[in-house]
């Protein structure tokens, strides 16, 4: 088949070239002085051992960066110093003096009323700023699209030589040698690092014992097998500072409260003697062995001690206390209420009373323990997210060699109102919310939290009756929550997990939804009572678990006589279940998931992130037949299902601001209702902004089954062009129509995005470039319903499933402010499963037309077989 976008390669590629040529009249050859040459590529020449990447990244200097990595097509540094030789920076200098000048003296007029003196300060360091860097980094163009020239420097060239030299001294290789050379081309000055690694010292004997302090040697024993300095392994001196800081932190949990690094670091006494750290000794030979390494000896420890002292004190706990401060307006003199509980002395104000058994459990330290850090740590850690205190501080005092301390903390305010306003994304299109929070702190004195929520929201959604046409969306909802900072279950499960930042969640809630509230007869009215009881707490820094023993939700729902019609034809003819999550229902269901998670947004550096889900829905129904039922519940329909999901991602990093991220989502549910159906809420579905992104929200599928079809001749459905179904004679199609969110039970989907950054521009504009794969399919069909070939073509099959998964690509722009993001997804269709038709030619004889390989049919027309979606989303997509 002709394909008219390969006309277009062509005309793209001489525009690309004429645009590179344009801008090498920009060329910097004409700007340089002549004692000034750019920096060139960096390489690095003889290393075997230690790897180059290792290498590259101790160099602070980057070369100017290339456009598309074309060698010479520096094209932001072209910008820059097109616009430097004609930016003028005199007039903002003149401004900044006068700007100087002018605050000076409002600062002398006001220095006695500090909170106006502090209001100029910031005024003029805001404005100041401002003018600062129009001096320094030139205007827009210069400081977002433009790049200043790198100029390399011999004394930078020296600087590196020596850093890498000391990375590979710190490696084990004390022998190293490292030089320079450079080469210039075309005003670049190309350098290369010759290394000499030499051989590797590598420790053979490795005692880190003291063999004077026997409490010292009896904690350094117990936890050898974890040191950092072991046999056979090269002698660095990053092992070496670890070491030690293993032995501060083993000598914090057994007692010694002041120990630290200083004593295990050589000092010189007052004879010139220097002692201690470890006893290093590299004078040992073995002929076997000399020609490949240097042998490396430790022959103990030596630890200072503090002055006039031969020990070092193990402290213990002399009386521990809690106190509650006034806030500021409240006066100090107001009596106090004093009680004791396990031997903590507790001190409250009237206003400020807490239940001391529960403090108990967040209080690790104990009159009569050994000190351990870890417990001072956790102590603070645990009363930091009660989300009561504002303020914190433990006190100590290690007069006679224990210590007592003094727990002081200033409360948060009872009562707090929050408000949040914003837009949300809902199917690429925008809509205006407003939440609101009220929260009483420590309600029933037992650190509780109550919270009542309110959200309203307006949506823009595509009909299902006309795709062109919008219809708004009237969100309201309230929420209860009452929050406890412990489990609330009977056992010792639960003190168990006090340690665990455990939170118990008891919720009751209502929601109200109403599309095309502003028509005459909206689609649909639904409103939900929700109930839920949720447990969560950490296992580590980094894994969260929750456990949901009670989820319930009672929906009721009215739909409009025409839309109820639509949804009627959709089952009755092509068994899609879609109806049924438009009708009243009751959901139950208990659930369990754990979150592994140790990616930090905003660090560049390899993370993982990996979360199990499993949901089993109706099960309490098990236990009752259907005339037993409350008759409220009369003609709600009930789910039962088995839910599994699992998702993967893990995050690469390949340069400063750069990032592959690849991610893996799978899920099941299995139905085993009368329908064999899922709720809508529980349902699974691909496309969208964070899915398949060359597919609209939810139409991604399923299988290799048409988006929409015509009821009565099982013809896809197209969304423009000169026909909207399949015609004799008629070889090519516009795309189809994704009307109908598709339900599936099966999902299988993964993502692979490279992540880069452009520019700056207040924030930070960075790309994307993606690709996206998978499908969605049906379990089992409705044994109520006739499935249509269409519909069977839906349902998953494990002798065809590979050859449905549909592939999409695509490119983004990430504006990223810091504290918001804004995405913006190009998806574009590269294999859809579906699209393979069996029509008749022009004569009337049987054809099949396969463009499941779509990508070539991009176009932005809108009769294209292949049209973009763009999708706008909040934050990172995964």
């Amino acid at each position: 088949m002709h394909n008219k976008a390969t006309h277009f390669r062509p005309f793209l590629g001489y525009l690309s070239l004429i645009f590179l040529l344009i801008l090498g009249a920009c060329s910097p050859k004409s700007t340089l002085k002549k004692d000034e040459f750019l920096l060139g590529n960096q390489s690095f020449r003889g290393n075997s051992a230690v790897k180059t990447e290792d290498l590259a990244a101790l160099l602070p200097q980057r070369p100017n960066k290339r456009f598309l990595a074309i060698p010479g097509a520096t094209v932001s540094l072209w910008v820059y110093q097109y616009f430097d030789k004609r930016y003028d920076r005199t007039p903002a200098r003149q401004k900044l003096d006068s700007l100087t000048s002018y605050y000076e003296l409002q600062f002398e007029r006001y220095a006695n009323d500090s909170r106006k003196l502090a209001k100029l300060r910031r005024k003029y360091t805001r404005l100041g700023t401002k003018y600062q860097k129009r001096i320094e980094s030139g205007n827009w163009w210069m400081q977002t699209v433009g790049e200043p020239p790198v100029y390399f420097s011999d004394k930078d060239a020296q600087s590196n030589a020596q850093k890498i030299k000391n990375y590979l001294i710190n490696q084990g290789y004390r022998d190293a040698h490292v030089s320079f050379a450079t080469d210039t081309l075309l005003r670049h000055v190309r350098t290369t690092y010759s290394i000499k690694e030499g051989l590797p010292h590598r420790l053979r004997n490795v005692d880190i014992f003291t063999h004077k302090d026997a409490a010292i040697d009896s904690l350094l024993q117990k936890n050898k097998e974890v040191s950092f300095l072991k046999s056979n392994k090269n002698y660095r001196n990053s092992d070496v500072i670890n070491e030690s800081g293993r032995i501060e932190r083993l000598m914090r949990e057994n007692g010694y409260y002041g120990f630290d690094k200083n004593y295990l670091r050589p000092v010189q006494n007052a004879l010139g003697k220097r002692y201690g750290g470890f006893l290093v000794d590299t004078s040992a030979h073995d002929p076997a062995t000399d020609s490949l390494f240097h042998i490396v000896d430790i022959k103990g420890l030596q630890v200072n001690y503090p002055r006039n002292q031969t020990t070092h004190t193990q402290y213990r706990f002399s009386s521990v206390g809690f106190r509650v401060e006034p806030l500021p307006n409240d006066p100090n003199s107001t009596p106090r209420a004093t009680t004791s509980f396990r031997g903590i002395t507790y001190s409250f104000l009237p206003k400020q009373n807490y239940a001391p058994r529960v403090l108990d459990s967040k209080i690790l330290l104990r009159p009569g323990a050994l000190y351990k850090q870890s417990d001072w740590e956790e102590t603070y850690r645990q009363l930091s997210v009660l989300d009561q205190f504002q303020f914190i501080n433990i006190e100590s005092d290690t007069t006679n060699g224990q210590i007592r301390t003094l727990i002081r903390v200033l409360p948060q305010d009872k009562y707090q109102v929050t408000g949040e306003s914003g837009v949300n994304v809902v199917q690429n299109l925008p809509g205006p919310f407003l939440n609101g929070t009220f929260r009483v702190r420590n309600i029933f004195g037992r650190l509780e939290n109550f919270e009542v929520s309110l959200r309203g929201a307006l949506d823009a959604n595509f009909g299902l009756n006309n795709t062109s046409q919008l219809v708004r969306t009237l969100e309201l909802g309230a929420n209860t929550a009452l929050i406890f900072p412990r489990i609330l279950f009977p056992g010792k499960l639960a003190s168990r997990l006090n340690r665990k930042t455990p939170r118990s969640i008891l919720s009751l809630g209502y929601n109200y939804t109403n599309r095309d509230f502003l028509g005459a007869d909206p689609d649909f009215v639904r409103s939900g009572l929700q109930a839920s009881l949720r447990y969560n707490w950490k296992k580590s820094e980094y894994e969260y678990l929750n456990f949901t023993p009670i989820d319930l939700s009672i929906l009721e729902s009215k739909q409009s006589q025409k839309f109820s019609y639509l949804l009627d034809s959709l089952y009755t003819y092509g068994g899609n279940p879609l109806k049924f999550s438009f009708q009243s229902a009751v959901i139950s269901s208990m659930s369990f998931s754990y979150v592994f998670n140790n990616n930090i947004i905003g660090q560049n550096r390899k993370a993982h992130y990996l979360r199990w889900f499993v949901e089993a829905g109706g099960t309490s129904l098990n236990l009752l037949r259907q005339q037993r039922l409350p008759l409220i519940l009369t003609g709600f329909e009930l789910y039962k299902f088995l839910k599994f999901n699992g998702e993967y991602r893990t995050y690469h990093p390949i340069g400063p601001k750069s990032t592959l991220v690849y991610r893996a989502n799978a899920g099941l549910i299995f139905n085993y209702n009368n329908r064999r159906v899922a709720p809508y809420e529980k349902s699974l579905t691909g496309g969208g902004s964070n899915s398949l992104r060359a597919w609209p929200p939810r139409r991604l599928g399923l299988g290799s089954a048409y988006p929409n079809v015509d009821l009565q001749t099982g013809s896809p459905i197209f969304r423009n062009g000169t026909t909207t179904t399949l015609q004799p004679g008629v070889t090519e199609y516009s795309s189809f129509e994704y009307r109908f969110e598709q339900l599936g039970d099966v999902l299988m989907e993964t993502n692979l995005e490279l992540r880069g950054h452009l520019f700056r521009f207040v924030g930070d504009v960075n790309y994307a470039l993606f690709i996206d794969a998978g499908n969605a399919w049906r379990l089992r069909l409705d044994k109520n319903a006739t499935p249509n070939q269409n519909t069977l073509k839906g349902a998953f099959d494990v002798s065809r499933f590979y050859k449905e998964i549909a592939v999409g690509t695509g490119v983004g722009l990430r504006y990223d402010l810091s504290y918001f993001i804004f995405r913006l997804d190009m998806g574009i269709k590269v294999y859809d499963p579906s699209r393979i038709f069996e029509t008749k030619d022009a004569d009337g004889k049987p054809i099949t037309i396969d463009e499941r390989y779509v990508l070539p049919r991009f176009s932005f027309r809108r009769s294209s077989a292949n049209l973009p979606v763009f999708n706008i989303g909040i934050g990172y997509p995964f």
